[in-house]
């Protein structure tokens, strides 16, 4: 995220206003003229900084994972993402809304750990190019029925979309949760290879096989009980 500061017009308006004001009722023409419609300005305008000060927003920064077509789909993740925020400001349903932002919420997340680690693009592609759009389409067609809805129409598909999107939102939570294990799975693997390379150089003591044997065997056995242990290996979804 970056600052980006938001400056208000309306201050530069308020002193030419008031030079304007200066002008029409003494007139213009002599010193004495331009130092009051000067002075008359900069007042408007002070008043304007303080009435219309700046805003300091956080927007999203341009995504850097180094990969060009992770960057893409992630810039497009995010219009997408912005859009269902438009329609969720068309919907009046207090329970739907927050699952809405739920879901907006944990997309971000998912995004940014991808950005993180691009290498989970393979993990994602179905989430990015089916999940994410056709969430969008069903929230879109949900903002349009509002209308229906509020006048006492159009109920029972206003229901079925709202109980789809508690599977969605459910359904996010847990690519969030897949993609964190996968990061802790990534990590173990980055220091088991460091760990390798230090014994090959002699750098750490050998460990003695045979007391090795059951750490291993209680590694496999930790696999085995992981349900997301073989998960990305086989490319995910």
């Amino acid at each position: 995220m970056e600052k980006k500061t938001i400056r208000s017009g309306a201050p530069f308006a308020l002193a030419g206003v008031g030079v304007m004001a200066v002008a029409l009722t003494l007139g213009i023409g002599t010193i004495s003229s331009y130092l009051i419609a000067a002075g008359v300005g900069c007042l408007a305008f002070a008043a304007g900084k303080r009435a219309f000060p700046d805003r300091v927003v956080l927007v999203e920064s341009a995504p850097k994972s180094g990969s060009a077509e992770v960057d893409a789909l992630i810039t497009e993740a995010r219009a997408q993402l912005d859009a269902i925020a438009r329609a969720n400001d068309a919907i009046a349903d207090p329970a739907l809304s927050a699952q809405i932002e739920d879901i907006e919420t944990t997309c971000r997340k998912i995004l940014a750990l991808l950005e993180e680690q691009p290498g989970m693009l393979s993990s994602l592609r179905t989430f990015l190019r089916y999940y994410l759009p056709a969430t969008l389409k069903l929230l879109d067609a949900r903002a349009k029925l509002e209308g229906e809805v509020a006048a006492g129409s159009s109920a029972r598909i206003a229901g079925r979309i709202s109980e789809a999107m508690g599977a969605v939102q459910q359904a996010f939570h847990k690519q969030l949760d897949a993609l964190s294990e996968f990061r802790f799975i990534n990590l173990e693997s980055e220091m088991d290879v460091l760990s390798d390379m230090l014994r090959s150089d002699g750098l750490t003591a050998q460990d003695d096989p045979e007391q090795d044997e059951p750490a291993q065997a209680k590694t496999r056995e930790d696999e085995e009980e992981d349900p997301f242990a073989g998960l990305f290996s086989r490319g995910g979804k």
